[in-house]
């Protein structure tokens, strides 16, 4: 959702909203924007192969909501920054929880079908991928906040980091997937 926080703030600033302020309604928008298009696919990819949504995703919702009104309610960009940290944060704990052998997170964060024949190492591949993703994510966030940059470069920033991030993932995933007996030598 790159394009939500830059046009976002690109517009909130020509109206002459207050930087820090257009940084949280922005980051805010592109985190509901993000939501919006992921809770969906999440719900239909859990029932295709479990039969039924998963219970976490019910409260998924009541909990974004909180938070986005935490950051609207604060109007701090470091708070916003921060609630993005500990997000990564929790969720870089999930994952490593599931690489210590938690069916239940594997399955849920590289979800696949009974009768699949995706090899289980491949899927814990996919795992370390995911915290390695958000690892760097937590590093750049955390970084531009004890740097002190600027709020329009923090915009840059993270306009461009999910972009460079998507194409880092889909390269390491390339090159490191493991081999399978299927793998052309």
């Amino acid at each position: 959702m790159p394009a939500v926080f830059a046009g976002s703030w690109t517009l909130l600033r020509a109206v002459g909203v207050e930087p820090p302020t257009a940084f949280v309604w922005s980051a805010v928008l592109a985190q509901a924007a993000h939501l919006y298009a992921v809770l969906p696919i999440s719900v239909r990819r859990q029932r295709r192969l479990f039969g039924r949504a998963k219970g976490g995703l019910s409260w998924a919702l009541p909990v974004y909501l909180a938070l986005f009104a935490l950051q609207i309610w604060m109007a701090d960009p470091v708070v916003t920054q921060r609630i993005v940290s500990a997000a990564c944060a929790v969720y870089v704990g999930i994952i490593v929880i599931g690489l210590c052998g938690d069916r239940m997170v594997l399955d849920r964060f590289a979800p696949v079908r009974a009768d699949s024949d995706v090899p289980l190492e491949f899927r814990y591949h996919l795992l370390r991928l995911y915290t390695l993703t958000a690892v760097l994510v937590l590093v750049v966030n955390e970084s531009l906040l004890a740097a002190g940059t600027t709020l329009q470069m923090r915009v840059v920033v993270f306009s461009a980091l999910p972009i460079v991030l998507f194409y880092m993932f889909e390269i390491m995933l390339r090159l490191t997937a493991p081999l399978t007996d299927e793998t052309p030598s």
